[in-house]
């Protein structure tokens, strides 16, 4: 009798260790589920490291819409998330002209996207799949709170200061004048933003200038100042209106958003 209670009793434990092993694991399954929202920096691309390019994805859940930098263009369009299957809709995108090396990474980037149907996580990396190859993966970043752009160009005659930040944008045109001061508004912060996006931070101070007029008062010298949480990027000096094309768009983008408020 004895042996027979315990048996019974060694079953039911063992019944119990099993269901509360099959419990942790899929517990386990849910805690590794993706939460497929906000933005992320895509790290390779069909194994190739592709950070340079600054690609990204931006997921909106509640609208299963998506958004990103695709290495020239921004695109857009929708996806479908469910169970760990995702795929994306033919996307749209702007239509910019860019170099050979970055429309060569957009096409295969976006040509990636359209054979996605699968996705899962890898401790921090997300990896998304295509017919049980990972051909892109992908980390999220969180949105820095504070980013200043402040653009300067002087000469013997001349006098700018541009400062843009998400609540406002400061100009100086004349030397010893009190600054123009307007609310910087949503629409302009996030053209500058995405423009931003397109540009190699850690390279910032390395761009060539592509004319030197400025050495004999031929032009204002202009300067380009970006700080992010602290962390300040600055170009060399260039000519005011010359800007190295790597950052022509950004700089166009301040001066334009300044020249609205004058």
């Amino acid at each position: 009798m004895k042996i027979i209670v315990i048996l019974l009793s060694f079953l039911t434990l063992n019944n119990c260790n099993s269901t509360k092993i099959a419990s942790n694991l899929n517990q386990k399954q849910q805690n590794s589920q993706v939460m497929l929202n906000g933005e992320y920096i895509v790290k390779t691309l069909r194994n190739e490291d592709v950070t340079k390019y600054n690609l990204e994805l931006n997921f909106i859940d509640t609208l299963q819409k998506v958004n990103g930098f695709s290495g020239c263009n921004r695109f857009f369009g929708n996806y479908s998330y469910h169970s760990s299957n995702l795929s994306f809709s033919p996307l749209a995108s702007t239509k910019m002209f860019c170099s050979e090396d970055n429309n060569k990474i957009e096409s295969k980037f976006l040509e990636v996207l359209s054979t996605i149907n699968h996705i899962k996580r890898n401790d921090s990396i997300i990896e998304l799949i295509s017919n049980s190859d990972v051909v892109l993966t992908m980390v999220k970043t969180q949105k820095s709170t504070n980013i200043t752009f402040e653009y300067s160009a002087l000469s013997r005659g001349f006098y700018k200061l541009i400062t843009i930040n998400k609540k406002e944008i400061t100009v100086i045109n004349k030397r010893n004048t009190k600054p123009i001061i307007k609310t910087c508004s949503d629409n302009a912060w996030e053209n500058i933003i995405n423009t931003l996006k397109t540009v190699d931070l850690e390279n910032i101070p390395n761009l060539k200038a592509p004319t030197e007029n400025r050495f004999f008062d031929g032009a204002a010298i202009a300067n380009l100042k970006i700080t992010i949480d602290g962390t300040t990027y600055e170009t060399a000096s260039f000519d005011h209106g010359h800007p190295p094309k790597e950052i022509e768009p950004l700089v166009k983008e301040i001066l334009s958003i300044s020249e609205n408020i004058e």
